[in-house]
Formats: C-alpha cells, sequence, structure tokens
C-alpha cells in the first residue's frame, strides 16, 4: 500500500514593514522558535504524533509556552520533567530486562545493555532532582566576608574601642593610657628603699684584687 503523500510544511511569517526577505528570514532563524518547531515535527513523525505539515500550528504553541514560562508559569517546566522522568525510567527497565534475558549466553551483550540501563537510571534521577528544585529551590545565604590577616590575628568581640582624639593635622590619635592614677587609699611600691637580705639574696662583697704572673711563661717551661 502506498504511502499517502505529505503536504508541504509551510511556515507562516507575519510579514514587518521595512523588512527585507533575507532579514525576515534571518530573524525567524535566530528566535530559535521556527528552528526548535521543525526539529519537534521531525522527531515526532515517526512515533505518529506529528503528520510533518503543522509547522505553523507547532510555532504558534511554542510561542505560548514561551509566554508562560516569560510570566513566571513553572507549570508546563514541572510536566515536561516528569513525563521525561516516566520515560527514561522505561528506557531503563527494558534494557536492565534485555540484560537479564542475556546473563548466562552473551555476556558483551548483557554489558553493553546493563551500561544503558544504568545510563537511562542516572538521568531519571538527575531529572527528578531539577524537578525539585524547580519546586522546592535552595534558599541563598549572603554571608559576610571576614579579612584575616597572614598569621596571627587578635579579635575582640564586644570590647569598646580606645578613645581616640583629633590631632593639630586633622589625624586620629589615640589617647594616652594612663598606668598609674593617684589614689590616696592605695599605697604604692616605694622602689627607691633598699630591701634587706635574706637567703634568696644574701649580701655580696667586692673581689679582691688578683695578681697575675710576675713573668710570663716562656713555651717549655713547666708550671708548678
Amino acid at each position: 500500500m502506498a504511502e499517502k503523500p505529505r503536504k508541504p510544511a509551510v511556515l507562516p511569517i507575519k510579514w514587518e514593514d521595512g523588512k527585507t526577505e533575507a532579514e525576515m528570514l534571518a530573524k525567524c532563524a535566530t528566535e530559535g522558535v521556527a528552528g526548535n518547531a521543525f526539529l519537534t515535527m521531525m522527531y515526532s513523525t515517526g512515533a505518529g504524533l506529528s503528520q510533518g505539515d503543522e509547522l505553523g500550528a507547532l510555532c504558534g504553541q511554542l510561542q505560548v509556552s514561551i509566554e508562560r514560562t516569560k510570566s513566571g508559569s513553572i507549570g508546563q517546566a514541572e510536566e515536561l520533567l516528569t513525563a521525561q522522568a516516566t520515560s527514561l525510567n522505561a528506557i531503563y527497565v527494558e534494557c536492565a530486562r534485555r540484560a537479564a534475558m542475556n546473563i548466562g549466553h552473551y555476556p558483551d551483550t548483557v554489558e553493553q545493555f546493563l551500561r544503558l540501563a544504568l545510563k537511562a537510571q542516572s538521568q531519571c534521577r538527575t531529572t527528578l532532582e531539577s524537578l525539585a528544585e524547580i519546586k522546592n529551590p535552595r534558599s541563598v545565604a549572603f554571608v559576610k566576608q571576614a579579612n584575616i590577616a597572614n598569621g596571627h590575628q587578635q579579635v575582640n568581640n564586644g570590647v569598646t574601642p580606645e578613645p581616640t582624639t583629633q590631632g593639630s593635622r586633622g589625624e586620629t590619635e589615640k589617647a594616652p593610657i594612663e598606668l598609674l592614677g593617684v589614689d590616696a587609699n592605695v599605697t604604692r611600691l616605694d622602689t627607691r628603699a633598699t630591701s634587706k637580705t635574706g637567703r634568696g639574696n644574701p649580701p655580696l662583697e667586692a673581689v679582691g684584687a688578683v695578681n697575675g704572673a710576675a713573668k710570663r711563661a716562656r713555651k717549655g717551661d713547666r708550671v708548678a
């Protein structure tokens, strides 16, 4: 039985004033709507989902989907990812079944089908992860950057900074810190008083003069 001749795929283009034919064709090629609609039609023909002549209708439906996405709707993305995950799972089951049918007879064929099955399973998992990411996006945490110098660095948390004063040249100067204040009720240590000697600090006497040899010994002389 002869196949029914297919109608040519015609893409209706809304002409814009002031545009040449080459410019209109270039716009259709770069926008991506017409090209992807054509690929969808080609790959859908073998599955019986397209007759190969509804390019204009596919472009219109694809444009509707684009407008839905631009408006913020993610419903179609969720449907598409769910359907793809289902198809990938079907591929995994079929390849795993073919591998099981050849176990014990054709080990090379078993390995080949198992590789395809595991690839389909991995892609199915990735698709489901993408779907979960769309439905429950991760929260982004903004963390302030800490400047850490090389070597040891002291960090004082909750400590009041030292008061500063304005110098004569407009530079910021640190206020002097008083180490010892005047307090009548506090007895200061008198560093001028001489402390008594004890066992830990016995009195020291001057070392007496030591007379050296009256005559320097020559080489070879015996020293008594």
